[in-house]
């Protein structure tokens, strides 16, 4: 398909023909890097790894610290402390684990538009 380019300013004169070049879909089954997305970036994945996993032990020390403030205290506002604690525990450990998925996308989609460039 052949698209004509008009210029704005001379009515009739043409700026040239464009063709217009293919458009190539590929599979995200095979890559058309050299490398996969697995061996890039290994220090950050190993830092994302690290990450995770103290969100999981932040979330096990929250439900500790909830256990310890219901059971092991003899305050009567032990209920609505531990509600608090579990509430801001859970919710920290929820917004930091969507931060290391947040990188992951990023490099996912840096992965995406190299082989989009391609």
């Amino acid at each position: 398909m052949l698209l004509r380019l008009a210029n704005i300013g001379r009515a009739g004169q043409s700026l040239g023909t464009l063709t217009e070049a293919p458009v190539v879909f590929t599979s995200l089954n095979r890559p058309d890097s050299t490398e996969s997305a697995e061996e890039k970036y290994p220090a950050l994945r190993i830092v994302l790894m690290i990450w995770k996993a103290l969100v999981v032990v932040q979330a096990i020390v929250t439900i500790g610290v909830v256990l310890f403030a219901w059971l092991g205290t003899k305050d009567s506002n032990s209920v609505g402390l531990g509600l608090l604690i579990l509430l801001g525990g859970f919710l920290s450990a929820l917004i930091q684990w969507a931060l290391a998925e947040f990188v992951e996308v990023v490099m996912d989609i840096e992965e995406n538009t190299r082989r989009g460039a391609n």
